[in-house]
């Protein structure tokens, strides 16, 4: 979340009445900070004005008190977060501003990391950004495919996880240290996959501000959307029909 720093926006409750970018409406990351904007610092996305750099992937409909608009063609949200013509930038990486060292440009956050970390000690929420689909003709035809892909990915994580305990897998002077506080703050394992009670809070959570956004028309249980694989695992390492 980055702000034009001549705007005086210290904190969450300052962008209400202000204009934000973000690159689409659609956006995993953006959709969360959304909902966080609004669930966890009380700030309503109907008093913002969202601007968008690019079509949504799908025709949706939008609630009718949200304000939005798209830029014009060939205008970036990252200059004009810069030029003062918008407020705030809500993007999942850094802008390219912010990396220049721009002035004008800085973290609504000061410190992300603790506010990310007060947030998950708050709510135990690591936000979810990615899932994996398969047609369910396949699924149909094979019915074991979704429970050993599922440990497949688990085996593969495992392994990848094993190797990241060498200190000397990456070139950061203190990766032991972070490494160990992610373990602390986070547990073994923040990536979680399966339909576990962790993951199942999390995807409700999700599932709750897309439809309030606007961006799906029900509003889903998990159990409708995702295979709870991880029950296949008590018929032993392989499922087969």
């Amino acid at each position: 979340m980055f702000i034009n720093t001549q705007k005086g926006i210290t904190k969450p409750a300052d962008l209400r009445g202000k204009k934000i970018g973000v690159k689409t409406l659609m956006t995993s990351a953006i959709l969360w900070m959304r909902g966080i904007l609004q669930h966890e610092y009380g700030v309503p996305l109907n008093t913002i004005e969202w601007v968008t750099e690019l079509d949504n992937d799908i025709d949706v409909q939008l609630p009718a008190d949200l304000k939005f608009r798209k830029v014009a063609e060939g205008q970036s949200i990252e200059t004009m977060l810069a030029d003062g013509e918008l407020d705030a930038v809500f993007h999942s990486d850094i802008i390219k501003p912010f990396m220049a060292g721009d002035p004008r440009v800085g973290r609504l956050f000061p410190d992300p990391k603790a506010e990310e970390t007060a947030y998950f000690q708050r709510t135990g929420i690591f936000p979810i950004m990615h899932v994996t689909a398969l047609r369910k003709e396949l699924v149909d035809a094979h019915p074991w495919l979704p429970f050993n892909l599922y440990r497949a990915f688990n085996e593969a994580k495992k392994i990848g996880m094993k190797r990241m305990v060498n200190p000397r897998i990456a070139p950061l002077a203190w990766y032991q240290a972070a490494w160990e506080e992610q373990q602390r703050v986070l547990g073994p394992d923040p990536w979680e996959y399966g339909l576990s009670q962790k993951n199942r809070k999390v995807l409700e959570t999700l599932i709750g501000y897309s439809h309030e956004q606007g961006l799906i028309k029900k509003r889903f249980t998990p159990d409708e959307l995702f295979l709870p694989v991880e029950l296949a695992g008590k018929r032993g390492e392989e499922f087969r029909i």
